[in-house]
């Protein structure tokens, strides 16, 4: 029987999920809630329930499990909510805007004895499944540096530049999916980290950091530098590991594409003329559907959850730590504890009350 799977959001990420679960045979997306958009984002995706209010998709919908695609600050009371009536959750990353209500999300999930797993679709993206199993069987011989970049000019959607919404900014959006790839990558979690942070296209629009660059250092003596852009027009998705025998470098956004070339002047295909990389199949090359998979597979037992709720838990303990280490110039070791309600408060001092 296919997992029933509410979906709380319908903005960009959540077209995704839409669009991933058309894949899925063991995922039936059954309902959708959104304040403002969900009656029409049903009938796009030919989901049968909206609501506009998600208190009433846990209430009102047949469902076995959400997908909360709904901004930061939201996906601690969805997912707490959604524990208490029975519901599986699968949260996009990150697992909150702060390390106290993500805390709470993974203590009311295992007291109600459901999973939680953190939404990190990286980890099944074909072209880093396939480097890792190139690491895994000692190609480089053992890494000692890896260095993981995602980038681009901005994010899609207003409320990303408001930090009561985000608890940050490049780095706990991005950065949260660099950390993930390094540590599964290394197999391991680091014993301290360090940042800098810098304000560069966007300082007129939020005090939250547009680029971040975070060191880490694992056990064992292995470097990985994590890069989270939101000031770097073109972008990147890029993932570079070297060890004593070779370097593997893996250009997500590059391959596999079409090369388009387009002449300058009026036509009928908007968009800038030259050469353009146009990848086909996006939501697979970037792990979306098998993503959902696992997840389906995991509420069901016949998988473990590829990243759980407690690991998006250990990736917003290193966010918070290089917050902080930005703050100060200095390393921090790990674990890192943290009250703050956002995690950009150990950069930018707690707000005011």
């Amino acid at each position: 029987m296919a997992l029933r799977l509410g979906l709380v959001g319908a903005g960009f990420i959540a077209g995704v999920y839409a669009h991933a679960a058309a894949r899925v045979p063991a995922v039936q997306l059954t309902a959708v809630a959104s304040p403002r958009s969900a009656a029409e984002f049903a009938r796009r995706w030919g989901i049968p329930h909206a609501f506009d209010d998600w208190r009433r998709l846990l209430a009102e919908a047949p469902i076995d499990a959400v997908a909360i695609a709904a901004p930061n600050d939201l996906h601690a009371p969805v997912a707490i909510a959604a524990a208490a009536a029975g519901k599986h959750v699968l949260c996009e990353k990150p697992l909150a805007h702060g390390l106290p209500a993500a805390r709470d999300m993974v203590d009311a999930c295992d007291r109600a004895g459901v999973l939680l797993a953190c939404a990190e679709n990286l980890l099944f993206a074909p072209m880093y499944e396939r480097a890792a199993a190139l690491v895994r069987r000692g190609e480089l011989g053992q890494p000692y540096l890896v260095r993981q970049v995602q980038a681009h000019a901005g994010p899609y959607a207003d409320w990303f530049w408001q930090i009561d919404r985000t608890g940050g900014g490049a780095l706990i959006d991005m950065g949260a999916h660099g950390i993930a790839v390094v540590c599964r990558l290394l197999d391991a979690w680091p014993g301290s980290v360090s940042a800098v942070l810098g304000r560069f296209l966007h300082a007129a629009r939020t005090p939250a950091d547009d680029h971040a660059v975070v060191h880490l250092r694992f056990p064992g003596g292995a470097l990985a530098t994590v890069e989270a852009s939101w000031a770097t027009p073109g972008g990147a998705d890029l993932l570079e590991v070297v060890g004593p025998r070779g370097r593997l470098v893996a250009n997500l956004d590059r391959g596999p594409a079409i090369d388009l070339y387009r002449e300058p002047g009026p036509g009928p295909a908007a968009g800038p003329s030259g050469w353009h990389h146009v990848m086909y199949e996006e939501a697979w090359q970037f792990g979306f559907p098998q993503e959902l998979e696992n997840f389906a597979d995991a509420v069901a037992g016949r998988a473990a959850p590829r990243f759980t709720g407690r690991d998006g838990l250990r990736v917003l303990e290193i966010i918070c730590a290089a917050y902080e280490s930005a703050r100060t110039g200095c390393a921090v070791a790990l674990p890192f504890e943290s009250s703050a309600p956002r995690a950009i408060d150990h950069w930018l001092g707690a707000p005011a009350t």
